[in-house]
């Protein structure tokens, strides 16, 4: 895909938050994109990450930094294409984000994930997935 957007599911998104072996590849890959995109989801799941992490004070950077992503609402349609995905043994809140980054068309030029079962599913949908190291 050739679009101006990346989509980074929350596995990537913590990354850029709290500081791991992949954070500045990440980093530096994120440069190349005008344009980064989520669901709406990322808002609660990276909360629940930082604190199931004990990370709870990096909370209010994860908030700043939820301003510079385009959150993509998670509506009926979406919700209803997140349960239609293959293959059937992908996990619900990650058919949701695989829904919401197909949902952005033509656009997205890489989806950036560090899950294994949505970087597969991913492809399976014909989507460049990275996960910068």
């Amino acid at each position: 895909m050739s679009g101006s957007a990346v989509y980074l599911d929350t596995s990537a998104f913590v990354k850029l938050i709290v500081t791991e072996p992949e954070s500045e590849a990440l980093r530096a890959r994120l440069r190349r994109w005008p344009e980064r995109a989520s669901a709406t989801l990322l808002r609660t799941e990276t909360v629940r990450a930082l604190r199931r992490s004990g990370n709870e004070h990096l909370v209010g950077k994860a908030r700043r930094l939820f301003a510079s992503i385009l959150l993509i609402r998670l509506d009926e349609p979406l919700l209803d294409r997140a349960g239609e995905l293959e293959p059937r043994e992908l996990r619900s809140l990650d058919a949701v984000h695989l829904a919401a980054a197909l949902s952005i068309g033509p656009d997205l030029g890489v989806l950036l994930t560090y899950d294994e079962r949505l970087r597969q599913a991913a492809r399976l949908q014909g989507l460049d997935v990275e996960s910068p190291q």
